[in-house]
């Protein structure tokens, strides 16, 4: 039997936890619009841009992005809007344009999730806080042709974000 790709590994492992895909947009309206009908997604709840902390790529820096959620089935819809700043999104923004950004992935505890995807090559990109919310972006864009972003949520906001969804 052929061992699982590292990407697979991965996957395999933080799979269970899958609740959000995410897009970055150029305009955050129009994404809304567009998505809602592609996707059957249900109305977006939107909330402001705010100038936060990140660490991007070794370095701290600071990125407003403007922020919608829907759901579409048992899958929350994530719209990120680079507003203001420097940061992975902006890069994204930049390079790519709108599109699939990552997949978003609760988990139980972030480090050890960290160091076990560091081993396996994904290493983090991105990582920031809300609260006691911690995630990072882990670097599995040349491998999957999207970000995977890991969520350590111990207060349950997200699952709050959530109620029509089944707990994991």
């Amino acid at each position: 039997m052929k061992p699982p790709s590292p990407i697979g590994e991965l996957l395999a492992r933080v799979g269970a936890g899958f609740f959000q895909q995410a897009y970055v947009v150029a305009d955050l309206d129009a994404a809304q619009e567009a998505l809602a009908r592609s996707l059957g997604a249900s109305p977006f709840v939107t909330l402001p841009p705010a100038l936060l902390p990140y660490r991007y790529r070794g370095r701290d820096v600071q990125c407003a992005l403007a922020l919608a959620f829907a759901r579409s089935g048992d899958v929350q819809i994530e719209l990120l809007q680079p507003v203001e700043g420097e940061g992975l999104h902006v890069e994204f923004l930049a390079e790519h344009g709108f599109g699939a950004h990552h997949l978003g992935f609760l988990i139980d505890q972030l480090d050890p999730e960290l160091a076990h995807a560091a081993g396996l090559g994904f290493g983090e990109v991105m990582s920031g806080a809300f609260g006691s919310l911690r995630f990072a972006y882990l670097d599995t864009f040349a491998a999957l042709g999207l970000y995977v972003e890991l969520v350590e949520d111990p207060d349950g906001m997200m699952a709050q974000l959530m109620a029509w969804r089944d707990p994991v």
